[in-house]
């Protein structure tokens, strides 16, 4: 098992870990699930300078992606929402 992948699947881990997850999660893992684990070191949010330039990048990768959904029809955005909706409303809690 390669542990500095991204994912795993629930099957893989050591039953330890899986049970660990599990009381995390308050729920029991499908042999299949994929876990994913990140840990991010806290840090102060940017400021002056940082800042602008970060809320520009944000605001041009916002640009491209609603210049790319302009091309797929209305009911192809539609049809594509409610998949995702009606994937995420699925999931067990």
């Amino acid at each position: 098992m390669d542990y500095g992948r991204d994912r795993n699947k629930a099957n893989e881990l050591p039953s330890d870990a899986r049970r660990a997850v599990e009381r995390v999660l308050g729920r029991v893992l499908e042999p299949d699930a994929e876990v994913s684990i990140m840990a991010f070191s806290p840090h102060d949010a940017p400021t002056g300078e940082a800042r602008q330039k970060l809320a520009r990048q944000l605001e041009d990768r916002i640009t491209r992606t609603a210049e790319s959904v302009r091309r797929v029809p209305d009911d192809e955005q539609e049809a594509a929402i409610d998949d995702a909706l009606k994937h995420v409303r699925a999931k067990p809690k």
